[in-house]
């Protein structure tokens, strides 16, 4: 497991711009990351994130244990094959063994821009589904580094999400697509997308 400290700022489409064009004159071009985020959010346990995730075509399980209000999490990671069907009739597990009316199951498409210095990472997200949306997550890997410091340092807008329940399942329902609103074969079909 590896430990991490981070800061997650919502952006404005002019502040996201702002800070691409910024961090690429830093920087250079970043590395672009397609992602989906297949998850069953109980927010009742906010210690444990357990998502599947599929980044440039490569499908993992991925576990976030700590206290996401914190920034201070273990992230563990199992690899998956690359079988859409597979990805999906686990997803499928997932959401039939987290059925409650206190549990979502929202889709993330992502395009991550990232931006990496020995000791810390800064990640550009574009967000979509319902509708599109922007922020930046600053990780550092060296715990004597604080991610303000490094918002500070590039201009990033600091613009902190509330971190509660209601928020979240707000953002969900408004930016990202649900399980639960598409059939089967809807969700295939985004899945491939990625695989």
């Amino acid at each position: 497991m590896a430990e991490e400290k981070e800061l997650l700022t919502i952006l404005a489409k002019e502040e996201y711009d702002k800070v691409l064009a910024r961090l690429e004159k830093e920087f250079g071009v970043p590395e672009l990351v397609k992602r989906l985020s297949l998850q069953a959010t109980d927010y009742r346990s906010a210690d444990v994130d357990t998502r599947i995730r599929i980044t440039n075509g490569r499908a993992e399980i991925i576990q976030k244990l700590g206290d996401w209000k914190k920034g201070n999490r273990h992230e563990t990671s199992v690899p998956l094959p690359s079988s859409p069907k597979t990805v999906f009739d686990l997803y499928k597990i997932f959401l039939n063994a987290m059925k409650d009316t206190d549990v979502q199951s929202p889709i993330m498409q992502l395009e991550n821009r990232l931006f990496k210095g020995t000791d810390f990472e800064i990640k550009l997200t574009y967000q979509f589904g319902k509708r599109d949306a922007y922020n930046c997550e600053i990780e550092v890997f060296d715990l004597g580094l604080e991610p303000e410091d490094l918002a500070e340092k590039y201009d990033i807008p600091i613009h902190l999400p509330t971190q509660t329940q209601d928020f979240w399942k707000k953002w969900n329902e408004e930016v990202n697509l649900s399980a639960g609103e598409l059939s089967d074969e809807e969700l295939l079909k985004i899945i491939k997308g990625y695989l």
